[in-house]
């Protein structure tokens, strides 16, 4: 199967994750064994991927305390809760014994 720059290039995010068929795997690799345009633009490719996963979008540490926070916030309220509940059906036991 031949084929051109357009197809090698729809064909390399599957042939970074190992994806392609076999035939299509062949296929590709022969392209880019005579192409140096498209072994270019998987190097260039390969490089943005690992930029994008390398780099954060965005410092998150102030969000991350924020949910810290919340998190203690909720669970301090949580825990309130079931103490009134657990208060409430103690005195509730007792008033029915004393009756």
């Amino acid at each position: 199967m031949n084929i051109n720059c357009e197809m090698a290039r729809d064909l390399l995010p599957m042939f970074k994750d190992k994806c392609l068929s076999p035939s299509s795997d062949k296929a590709l690799r022969e392209h880019l064994k005579t192409c140096p345009a498209c072994r270019r633009y998987l190097h260039e490719y390969r490089a943005r991927q690992k930029d994008d996963i390398l780099e954060p979008a965005g410092d998150f540490s102030e969000i991350a305390r924020r949910m810290r926070n919340h998190r203690t916030v909720t669970e301090l309220a949580v825990g309130l809760s079931i103490a009134a509940l657990v208060t409430y059906g103690v005195l509730k036991t007792i008033k029915r014994e004393n009756v």
